[in-house]
């Protein structure tokens, strides 16, 4: 949204007898060190007993000027995206041994990389609408941003960036399945003819994914400069048309 954070709560839920306490230690040292990187600090928060490990931060912070939410797209406009997709199937890949840790490390860096800096070119060049992209995939996200803005898009998918392995992973049938469940939820504003293993790469449920943001064509060279200058990638994936429809090309 263009804020910057100031403040954040904890949430830690853990099984005492399964979760040892320095496996506790590490993510609570991890959560402290990205919050120093964003600029804000820890109050405090709350642990439960959880049988499933849960772990997450509530933060409150300010925009400065305006909040970008995802309302503002624009006929026109094009559609940028600053980290890549795939993570889903990634993580399941590991988790099913046929991806070993070490065979994921670049989406590992992408997935502990803060928007912070990608924020700060989104807002500098004055974007309309933006969210991350996160649990709803690609396509359900971009969906949200049509839906609330009474817009449509076209995104073209060699356009873009989707981790190589989460590829051939999706191709041979190893996916979450909140990935079919996210190409329900857009079906029926989708019109695509690509093979339906590439829409499922486009609705993979993403973790700690990059900004999805709309802003003016005339904006792309400055968007493109400032990145590189910030260190940042982004992807000019589609553009945002009049239909309220999401077409796949």
């Amino acid at each position: 949204m263009g804020g910057k954070p100031v403040t954040a709560l904890a949430l830690l839920g853990f099984d005492p007898c399964r979760m040892g306490r320095e496996t506790v230690r590490e993510v609570l040292r991890g959560a402290v060190d990205k919050l120093k990187e964003a600029g804000t600090v820890l109050l405090g928060g709350h642990t439960l007993d959880d049988r499933e490990p849960k772990f997450g931060l509530a933060v409150t912070g300010v925009c400065e000027y305006r909040c970008i939410t995802q309302e503002g797209a624009k006929p026109g406009q094009l559609v940028f995206l600053t980290k890549p997709v795939g993570t889903g199937a990634l993580i399941k890949g590991v988790k099913e041994g046929l991806l070993r840790e070490s065979d994921i490390e670049e989406a590992i860096e992408n997935m502990t990389a803060l928007n912070d800096r990608a924020s700060r070119v989104m807002t500098e060049a004055g974007s309309t609408a933006c969210t991350d992209v996160t649990g709803f995939g690609l396509l359900g996200h971009a969906f949200n941003i049509c839906r609330k803005s009474g817009v449509g898009m076209n995104i073209e998918f060699e356009k873009v960036p989707v981790y190589p392995q989460a590829l051939d992973l999706i191709r041979r049938g190893v996916f979450p399945k909140g990935a079919k469940e996210n190409m329900t939820f857009v079906r029926a504003h989708l019109k695509t003819d690509l093979e339906e293993w590439k829409i499922t790469a486009l609705c993979d449920p993403v973790t700690s994914g990059g900004l999805l943001f709309t802003a003016d064509r005339e904006k792309e060279s400055f968007i493109s400069r400032r990145s590189s200058e910030v260190g940042v990638n982004v992807w000019v994936i589609g553009e945002v048309t009049e239909d309220k429809v999401i077409r796949v090309l």
